[in-house]
């Protein structure tokens, strides 16, 4: 009897100790400039070919801005997993953050954000070396924070190539 406690106590407390995971991405291709852009068709190719990349970590939450491009780049492996896209505003990824490390410590959580709010984001999740600059939309990176703490370990990953889409990119249908 006694052994099983120990057992089972021992149990739970590794399982209480687990990695927070936070895997984060820039919003897919957009059709133009501006806060209102929505995504365009290669952006739309991008996002419906996500959840081949970020579903194997299997998350517990997603999180986009309130930009909708995020929230589009996310749908697909939104509607694959069953899981809502949480909304937050852009310019607060500190609070993020503070926030996924407190309320989902110990998941695994996705984020999309943008190429100017990303390096926020890491910081606030404890990464102390600068984030590189964002150019591409093909990269997502992988965070791991420790429960003891320490430094987190920050992977960066290239999505899977793209399957061929029309010659143009010009449309911009929702």
């Amino acid at each position: 009897m006694l052994r099983s406690l120990l057992l089972s106590l021992i149990l739970s407390l590794a399982l209480g100790a687990q990695d927070t995971v936070v895997v984060f991405l820039r919003h897919a291709e957009k059709a133009h400039r501006g806060d209102t852009a929505l995504l365009s068709a290669q952006g739309r190719r991008r996002a419906d070919a996500l959840p081949c990349d970020l579903a194997a970590y299997h998350p517990t939450a997603l999180f986009a801005s309130n930009l909708i491009r995020t929230q589009q780049t996310l749908t697909p492996l939104s509607q694959q997993l069953g899981l809502p896209i949480r909304v937050y505003e852009r310019g607060s990824e500190g609070a993020l953050g503070r926030h996924l490390l407190i309320q989902h410590a110990g998941q695994v959580v996705v984020v999309c954000g943008h190429s100017d709010t990303l390096a926020d984001l890491v910081g606030a999740l404890g990464h102390p070396d600068a984030f590189p600059e964002v150019a591409g939309f093909d990269r997502f990176w992988v965070l791991r924070v420790k429960p003891g703490g320490g430094t987190p370990g920050l992977e960066e990953c290239r999505q899977r190539p793209l399957p061929p889409g029309p010659a143009s990119d010009q449309e911009a249908k929702p």
